[in-house]
């Protein structure tokens, strides 16, 4: 496998398919991805988990495939009105194999 692959569906519900190649991506979070360049304006914060203006929800088949929820990730989210049982911030989503055809949504969270 040379490409990894994340479907993402915007706030306009239209989907995205974003590629990551496999040896540059692996160990880094979404958002120093293509999908956070491609998906602007995003994450304004510069990717160091003090807003949640990457709030992303994982398809329920990818979420138990991520690190457990810390502290600082749980407080952002929790001010988010928006904030469902799969809601993650994509800063702190490190990109690993597992996560190939994984389908991610961006909410309204403002």
């Amino acid at each position: 496998m040379e490409n990894l692959k994340i479907i993402v569906t915007d706030k306009n519900d239209v989907e995205h398919e974003v590629e990551f190649d496999l040896k540059s991506s692996l160990g880094e979070t979404l958002l120093y991805s293509p999908l956070g360049n491609d998906l602007q304006p995003f994450a304004i914060c510069g990717f160091e988990c003090s807003c949640r203006t990457c709030h992303v929800l994982i398809d329920p088949e990818y979420f138990d495939k991520l690190p457990e929820i810390e502290e600082d990730e749980d407080y952002l989210l929790n001010t988010s009105l928006n904030r469902e049982n799969n809601s993650r911030l994509s800063c702190q989503i490190k990109m690993n194999e597992s996560l190939n055809g994984m389908k991610l949504k961006i909410p309204e969270d403002f």
